[in-house]
This record gives structure tokens, sequence and C-alpha cells, in this order.
């Protein structure tokens, strides 16, 4: 099995489609067809289909990302919108707020802001 796992099992949201690798920058707006993960710097809009992971060396600057579900172990500023699931690890940083169904705040994670809690399907 490869380092992404077997990608043609899953569907289009659970493809890892576009990593943005540490020492990168991207400036603008970013939609991704399936899912991400960022360990380098982002700053503008973002919007993925599928899943966004944020590794501890990401930072993420964006008035609003949207995702089925998000991963956070680096720095987030702006609003996440995730229907499924939110996770902020211990080394997470989010200043922004949160609305999703399911949000789980490791003990360590920095969260300054207000979480939405909304049923299924919004």
């Amino acid at each position: 099995m490869g380092i992404f796992g077997n990608i043609s099992s899953r569907n289009n949201s659970e493809q890892l489609n576009t990593i943005i690798g540490d020492g990168s920058e991207l400036d603008g707006e970013l939609t991704v067809a399936g899912s991400i993960r960022i360990d380098g710097k982002l700053s503008g809009k973002l919007s993925a289909s599928g899943h966004i992971t944020i590794g501890a060396k990401g930072v993420v600057i964006s008035p609003s990302i949207h995702c089925i579900s998000a991963h956070i172990a680096g720095e987030v500023r702006g609003d996440i919108i995730a229907p499924e699931r939110v996770h902020l690890t211990n080394t997470a940083i989010v200043n922004g707020n949160i609305t999703t169904q399911i949000f789980v705040i490791e003990q360590g994670a920095r969260f300054n802001g207000t979480s939405e809690m909304k049923e299924e399907n919004f």
C-alpha cells in the first residue's frame, strides 16, 4: 500500500488530491475536488469537497474554510464550516468560529471563537 493508502477504493471526497508542503506558500482562493493536506502556508479562501488536514507546521489564514471534515494540528485564522467533524489536536491554534456536527478538542489545543453544533446534513 502506498503512502496515501488505497486511494482507488475511496470515494472522491476521501482522496488526498492536493498537498501544500512545508516551506510552500500560496496566496489566493483554492478549491479542491477531494481532500487536501497543508503543511505550508495558505492565505485566502479555502474550499474542499472532502477532508482538510492542517499539519503541525501548517498555517491557514482565510475568511472561510469549507470542507466535509477537518483535522487541525497547526494554526487557523478564520471560520471553519465542516458538516461532519472538526478535530483540534493538542498543537492546534484556531482563531475563528467553527460550525460542525462533531467537535473534538484535545487538551492543549487553543480555540478562540464560538462553536455551533448542528444536526446532520446542514
